[in-house]
């Protein structure tokens, strides 16, 4: 055959498409199998799957792991394909001493800003490029809306709407970062609605709230050319989704014409057959999976035997296997890695100003959620500041989940980012004009257990001109695998609180956490409440910062909060329908009978050190026509003597003829700069045939009738004012 004397594949002038077909007509079974398989790199015979298995992938291999790979592969590639490496670059490529880490995606939330999350993912990339990675298993668009999840930290939120602007936003800085990157959508889809918050347990979500609720961002992301998407390990409605042919096929390959690469997760299709026991053999598991539309099977070894004996059985055709291959190697063509040369470097990619967007980022993600008027604090002398709680000083619990290689090793890991991370208490420290006493893991903690010590603590709040209280939780205590029963703050937090409340001490407390707790008793005594997920790598400038007033706050929060957990769920876009304001003996509020109506922090909530004055809002005109727009607008204004940033949040409630609808659902929102004094108007413009809704028969149609608009500060009721639209044929 002439075309195998002549290897078009190997020309880099040639169409893509044509030389993914010319190197898949030259591979073996085996060969194209193992472009199906990812493997970890740090398994010790790692180097044996390149002749074994003909592996195609590997994650998480570090510096000179990807040189010596590379290098074997190179030697023993019958056709010189080349491996792609993959790696958890979640919040920064993490993994590695020195690379930049920026807080965790629940803090970046926190910003509301698209634009930041694009310069994260364009350091990200470029950083991760420069250490041999190719692919980042980023963003994460599970949907948070059980705090008792442990991988809460790890998503945008509760809200569909934002975690796609934000998710887009992050892709959009990960694949066009100046180097050739791939970002890869997960967990497809609804990982974060199992039952109890039970990682990879089962979810039960009805299709119309998949499809309103749950896929919208990953068809977003999907429509912007995210390379890669990775499938959730639980299982959805009773099928695991690594095997649900709807969620697979139906909806991602038929639906959304998706062309990308879809890859497991860690050993999905081992944990059909033994964890799930949706298959009885691992045979059978792999035959689901690839009916599936899987291309990539992660940290599956068993796959490879499997695979072949179904195509001998007749019951799996090579023609399958060839879709699969054919999504692999074109991914890796787009990425310029069959002709990829020249040696990277970190240091040539690390930017300029990584650290500065870091802090930056740190800044943003910080949340004043209450401030009686201590905030910000004045110098007033020499203070003598109480610093008491061991997440002041923990660089595990500043950091947060995937800051570190996965495993037992970084509990023990005293080296990685310790010469880049800034503590709060180190920031204090360095503060001439502070007199700084600390407490930490011996008094008060997360992980420490012994009572406190009421006289000590309360002479030495007494002593002082400011406590500030630092708790939250740890990282054993969230994070894949820990999922929590309770959220009231872990270990001897909330007694160590109720001394210091009780000292007559100015108190301020700031909560370095992963995700939200019931902080009742917190939000009452203290004086102030500032919230920081997982925060980055300097926040403790960032929140130092923030409380001398060196910037103005202006993060909102992209999840509610409980009072307790008997209280969930408390996202803000529930359904209406509940009628406990019936009864006769309470106060006609829909609410357990022992717990008040709202979440104790709600979804868009947040505090600035400036006043802004919402004007009534305006609405051009109370009908449209279906090809017609509306603007709505309100004025702001900045009534204090310092710039502020101010997102104005726009919420909808449709009534669709069958169909229960939620009360409310952000549609869209502005972050506004304001200077001091400054008066601006705010303008929504709500194109008709923008809005699209469900029938009851889940037809994606345009939507007619009242429209009710609410425009303002956060999903509140008292936040919010209240606009009519009608949208007439």
């Amino acid at each position: 055959m002439n075309g195998l004397q002549s290897p078009l594949y190997k020309n880099p002038e040639a169409p893509l498409a044509a030389r993914v077909e010319d190197l898949l007509m030259r591979m073996t079974l085996p060969e194209k199998l193992g472009q199906m398989m990812q493997l970890p790199a740090v398994d010790e015979n790692a180097e044996e799957y390149i002749e074994k298995y003909h592996v195609g992938s590997y994650l998480h291999a570090l510096d000179g792991d990807i040189t010596r790979l590379k290098q074997l592969n190179t030697e023993r590639s019958r056709l010189g394909i080349p491996l792609i490496f993959g790696i958890d670059a979640i919040h920064g490529h993490c993994f590695e001493d020195g690379s930049t880490v920026f807080p965790v995606q629940l803090a970046l939330a926190c910003s509301w800003d698209t634009a930041l999350l694009t310069e994260v993912g364009k350091i990200t990339a470029k950083e991760a490029y420069g250490a041999g990675i190719d692919w980042t298993f980023s963003p994460v668009l599970c949907m948070a809306r059980d705090p008792r999840w442990g991988r809460t930290s790890e998503t945008f939120g509760e809200d569909s709407m934002l975690i796609g602007e934000l998710a887009a936003a992050m892709v959009d800085g990960y694949q066009n970062a100046g180097v050739p990157f791939a970002a890869c959508a997960k967990h497809y889809a609804a990982y974060g609605e199992t039952l109890g918050a039970r990682d990879c347990g089962d979810a039960h979500v009805s299709e119309r709230n998949m499809r309103n609720i749950f896929l919208p961002p990953f068809e977003k992301v999907a429509a912007l050319g995210c390379k890669t998407m990775m499938a959730a390990y639980q299982s959805l409605n009773g099928v695991p989704c690594s095997a649900n042919t709807w969620l697979m096929n139906t909806v991602l390959r038929d639906e959304w014409r998706y062309e990308g690469v879809v890859v497991t997760d860690w050993n999905n299709c081992g944990q059909v057959h033994t964890v799930q026991g949706a298959a009885q053999s691992m045979k059978d598991a792999v035959e689901l999976c690839l009916a599936a539309s899987n291309d990539i099977f992660m940290t599956t070894p068993t796959f490879f035997e499997c695979a072949q004996q179904l195509i001998a059985e007749g019951a799996i055709s090579e023609t399958r296997i060839d879709e699969s291959v054919r999504r692999v190697l074109a991914l890796k063509f787009s990425l310029g890695l069959f002709d990829d040369s020249e040696p990277r470097s970190k240091q040539q990619q690390w930017r300029d100003d990584r650290w500065d967007v870091s802090l930056q980022a740190s800044r943003q993600s910080l949340t004043l959620v209450k401030n009686g008027g201590i905030l910000p604090l004045r110098a007033k002398g020499r203070q003598k500041i109480l610093l008491v709680g061991d997440n002041a000083d923990n660089v595990l619990s500043q950091l947060g989940d995937w800051s570190f290689i996965p495993g037992m090793h970084a509990y023990s890991d005293s080296i990685t980012h310790r010469s880049s991370v800034i503590t709060l208490r180190q920031a204090l420290e360095a503060d001439e004009n502070i007199s700084l006493t600390f407490m930490g893991s011996e008094v008060c903690g997360p992980l420490t257990d012994t009572q406190a010590d009421k006289v000590g603590l309360l002479a030495a709040a007494q002593s002082a001109d400011l406590v500030i209280f630092c708790g939250g939780d740890a990282l054993k205590q969230h994070g894949e695998f820990h999922d929590r029963a309770e959220l009231d703050l872990p270990g001897n937090q909330n007694p160590v609180f109720d001394v210091l409340a009780g000292s007559g001490v100015p108190l301020i407390s700031v909560l370095i956490m992963s995700k939200p707790h019931a902080i009742n008793s917190v939000m009452e005594h203290s004086d102030a409440v500032l919230i920081a997920f997982n925060p980055g790598a300097k926040a403790g400038c960032a929140i130092r910062e923030c409380l001398f007033g060196e910037f103005n706050p202006s993060g909102r929060l992209p999840m509610s909060f409980p009072r307790s957990v008997g209280q969930l769920p408390v996202y803000y876009n529930q359904a209406p329908g509940w009628h406990a304001y019936q009864s006769p003996h309470y106060d006609g509020q829909n609410h357990y009978i022992d717990c008040d109506a709202t979440p104790l922090l709600a979804f868009g909530e947040g505090m600035s050190y400036s006043e802004i004055v919402y004007g009534e809002v305006q609405l051009d005109q109370s009908e449209v026509r279906s090809n017609e727009s509306a603007r709505l607008t309100v004025q702001l204004g900045n009534n204090s003597d310092r710039s502020a940033v101010e997102v104005v949040q726009l919420y909808a409630q449709w009534r669709i003829k069958g169909v229960t609808s939620p009360a409310k659902n952000l549609i869209q929102y502005q972050r506004v700069e304001l200077e001091a004094g400054e008066q601006q108007a705010v303008t929504f413009l709500i194109e008709a045939d923008a809005i699209r809704v469900r029938d009851r028969d889940l037809n994606l149609v345009h939507y007619q009738g009242e429209l009710v608009l609410y425009v303002g500060h956060s999903s509140k009721h008292d936040d919010l004012q209240v606009a009519t639209l009608q949208i007439v044929p």
